[in-house]
């Protein structure tokens, strides 16, 4: 039956309250064959106990020769050789050591009632195996009802406590008829540790916390820890009284000291009066938040709270004497959530938390940690207290929450839940709700021991049972992680030499005697002789003959396939290809020492830079063997192939093959030999209708042509498919290709190009079959000479007459220039008219001093 599986076959076994399984592997577990045998065969295993902590699918054979190399510890299911009764496997063992049956429905539960069984599982736990079994809880009856209220004190509470004071006995007989008839009721209250910050330390405040209130404030009781007032009785008028003389209290911050009330509560069975047949309930009724574990360093207190009751009457000197006080308030600090998870899965307690709105959240959290607890929204005044309690009540009555204790560490723990009113198992579920009379409930179980716990360690049972019920499941675990035949040897056996006991099949030899028969004897007590097949050192964590091999005192004698001193080389585990281990035996030889895999290769070989085989050869790199350069000259020898040295300029197997312009013999250029006479050759034997192949092939030797009607036009061949496919093979960046002219008469030229092929990277001739329309000049005509000489000689006169005229020009200006130039410079002799007398006469007179 699978873990995950149906419930039908499961169904029809619950009345025998348990199903277990030896051995299940799921896919997950499973592993390959191969590798199960190299966890079994592994050669560190030499004993029987180490063979069965390796994996439950191993089993140790104790039949079997001394001293020879056998494998004791394989995979139980190879171990059919093996004699019967000479197997050690151990199983998981499963014992109901107490398992009684269901007690009948509506049996009177203050009686020795069974509601869980089995009672005491013994088990004894392979490692790595799991067993997976089943614990049924049926219920027959209800438990009677414990159920203490405690409640808070501080001044906020006031008109809470005012109405439950004016329920008095109304209030425990409204319980006794809402929620059931068989109960007792209990009374308590708690307001925080009478320290600062707490609750304020002024003396008269400790006297009457609400003296400093508006009003001159009321007469409030003494501040406390927490105080119990009334021990669960089914006397209704003490509960009445207790609650009626209770009168309200006050501190200062708002968190209240609820948890060392539910402390005490918990761990004071006595002094609360708890019954040990009945649900232990406890009301807690606050409108504030809760102090938890480390409050306490705000008041100096650093001591953790200790789990122990300490209740003590007079402890408080302001209250009466005989008020029963928690004493160590102010020296323990508050109680943890866990550790109040703890005490109240101990101690059977399910808290019933009825709260204000205002901090109704906080206690939803609350009781996502403790399990079996309720939360309920009280109101302002607690006038809905009644039916809290009861839905409580029924919501607790009906539910079921398991848990467990004391779970070895060493212990892997699954389980699973089918409850009565669900269809479907829950997984890693313990709980169930509404659950009624009669129905049952079924936990599945797997453990799996996960190592062996250390020598002489022991662990406590483990305990599977409910805060709301009183019964419990008992597991005690044992471990077989011994072989039978370890506690069973032969002293001084004869296979031994009588040197040593005969265990398991093995011989544990007396010292100083060693060997597989106890044969050898240590000449030193400082290193061991098997310590020296240690090929690290006897210090070393080694293997003994690094497990290809036996020690025989001292000395390893190597299984075959193995070498060396200490048998680390095999002659396996080295690469191989397609010729075998190292490339062939021709080639090399395995040499795997310490798992290198390495190839030693022969003469001329050497090894492979990625494969490691000797698959390399310098041979052949070269085209003949008897070839002095490696890959022609034009590349180099990269283990068994050639690298050229430009792969743009050599190809080929050796680098032989010239694919590029620059190596080639032939010269491209129009005027170049070989190429014009090859071409000339083709046009004449292709004009004259004869085979170029055969007429020119001593001419064009190897250089490869093609005669076309004309050249292709590579820019704009269109649909021209042949055009289309000479162009394809053109690699114009490689060689530009050149129109080139030959004569061949006075009138015609022989037309060719020369190209570069991609498919064959060479040289490739075009030549232009002839066309005299296209490769033929058209005779001259004389007019074309005589026309342009005349032309040039009248040209020359009309040049030389205009030369004429302008230099005639310039001389006949630069004469009249000469000529004005002379008149101008010319000079004339002036001549008077004798008979002419001028008018006008001069005198001076000689006394005449000049002033006038």
């Amino acid at each position: 039956m699978a873990f995950y599986g149906g419930i039908s076959f499961l169904q029809c076994l619950f009345s025998l309250g348990i199903i277990f399984i030896l051995f299940p592997l799921s896919r997950e577990q499973m592993t390959t064959a191969d590798e199960l045998d190299a966890i079994c065969e592994e050669a560190s295993i030499t004993t029987c106990d180490a063979c069965i902590r390796a994996d439950p699918r191993c089993s140790w054979c104790v039949q079997g020769r001394l001293g020879a190399k056998i494998k004791r510890c394989r995979a139980a299911t190879k171990q059919t050789d093996c004699a019967l009764g000479q197997e050690q496997n151990p199983r998981n063992v499963f014992n109901k050591t107490e398992n009684r049956e269901f007690s009948a429905i509506g049996t009177d539960i203050t009686q020795a009632v069974v509601q869980l069984r089995p009672q005491k599982i013994d088990l004894e736990l392979r490692k790595g195996a799991p067993i997976k079994f089943n614990i049924t809880y049926r219920k027959v009856s209800d438990y009677p009802v414990d159920l203490y209220y405690v409640m808070d004190l501080s001044h906020s509470m006031t008109d809470d406590l005012v109405v439950l004071q004016k329920l008095g006995t109304t209030l425990a007989n409204d319980i006794r008829n809402n929620v059931t008839q068989n109960i007792q009721l209990g009374f308590g209250t708690f307001v925080d540790k009478v320290m600062m910050p707490f609750t304020s330390t002024v003396p008269e405040q400790l006297k009457n916390p609400c003296v400093k209130n508006p009003g001159g404030g009321d007469q409030c009781a003494p501040p406390f820890g927490f105080r119990h007032q009334q021990s669960i009785s089914s006397d209704l008028d003490k509960f009445r009284t207790a609650v009626e003389s209770t009168k309200i209290s006050g501190n200062i911050d708002s968190p209240e000291g609820g948890f060392d009330a539910l402390m005490q509560i918990a761990v004071c069975s006595k002094d609360i009066g708890w019954r040990d047949e009945a649900t232990h309930l406890v009301v807690f009724t606050t409108d504030a938040s809760f102090h938890m574990a480390l409050d306490g360093k705000l008041a100096a207190i650093l001591e953790m709270n200790d789990l122990k009751c300490h209740l003590t009457a007079g402890a408080n000197k302001y209250l009466n004497p005989s008020d029963i006080v928690y004493s160590k308030s102010k020296e323990l600090d508050y109680p943890s959530i866990g550790q109040l998870r703890h005490v109240f899965s101990e101690y059977k307690i399910q808290p019933i938390f009825a709260v204000t709105g205002d901090v109704l959240p906080l206690y939803e959290g609350l009781k996502e940690l403790i399990p079996n607890s309720y939360v309920d929204q009280l109101a302002s005044d607690s006038s809905n207290i009644i039916d809290i309690i009861k839905d409580a009540y029924n919501n607790l009555k009906g539910k079921l929450e398991m848990n467990y204790n004391n779970k070895p560490p060493n212990v892997d723990l699954k389980y699973r839940v089918l409850c009565p009113s669900e269809p479907d198992w829950k997984l890693q579920s313990l709980r169930c709700d509404n659950i009624t009379i009669g129905s049952e409930v079924v936990y599945e179980f797997e453990i799996t021991a996960t190592s062996c716990p250390p020598d002489g360690v022991t662990y406590p049972p483990m305990t599977f049972t409910s805060s709301s019920l009183q019964e419990s499941v008992t597991i005690n675990f044992g471990f077989k992680c011994s072989c039978d035949c370890t506690n069973q040897p032969i002293q001084n056996s004869p296979q031994c030499n009588t040197n040593g006991s005969l265990v398991c099949g093995i011989c544990s030899c007396y010292s100083p005697h060693e060997g597989a028969q106890c044969q050898c004897t240590r000449e030193s007590d400082d290193v061991s002789l098997i310590d020296k097949c240690k090929k690290g050192g006897p210090q070393s964590n080694d293997e003994i003959c690094e497990g290809n091999g036996i020690c025989e005192c001292g000395t390893c004698n190597c299984d075959e396939g193995y070498s060396e001193n200490f048998c680390q080389c095999s002659n396996k585990g080295c690469p191989k290809n397609d010729k075998g281990l190292c490339g062939g035996p021709v080639r090399g030889t395995c040499h795997n020492c310490g798992g290198d895999g390495r190839c030693i290769c022969m003469d001329g070989w050497t090894l492979h830079p990625t494969l490691g085989t000797c698959s390399c050869n310098i041979n052949f790199c070269k085209v003949n063997a008897t070839d002095v350069k490696n890959c022609t000259g034009n590349g180099e020898c990269a283990c068994d192939r050639c690298r050229c040295d430009d792969p743009l300029i050599w190809s080929g197997e050796f680098c032989e093959t010239c694919i590029h312009p620059s190596c080639k013999e032939v010269q491209p250029e129009c005027q170049g030999s070989a190429v014009r006479q090859c071409a000339e050759c083709v046009h004449t034997a292709r004009r004259n209708r004869k085979n170029a192949d055969e007429t020119c092939k001593e001419t064009c030797g190897n250089l490869q042509y093609l005669a076309v009607a004309e050249f292709p036009a590579c820019g704009s061949c269109g649909t021209d498919e042949n055009c289309a496919r000479i162009c394809d093979d053109i690699d114009q960046d490689i060689v530009t290709p050149r129109d080139c002219l030959s004569p061949l008469t006075s009138e015609c030229d022989i037309k060719f190009k020369v190209v570069w092929k991609r498919s064959t990277n060479d040289y490739h001739l075009l030549v232009k079959e002839f066309d005299k329309n296209s490769d033929c000049r058209d005779p001259i005509n004389p007019l074309l000479y005589v026309l342009p000489i005349v032309a040039g000689i009248v040209l020359i006169g009309l040049i030389a007459l205009a030369v004429w005229k302008v230099y005639q020009t310039m001389r006949d200006k630069k004469e009249w220039e000469n000529f004005e130039r002379e008149m101008k410079q010319s000079r004339w002799t002036k001549d008077i008219n004798p008979v002419f007398v001028n008018p006008s006469a001069k005198f001076e007179n000689p006394s005449y001093g000049g002033d006038m």
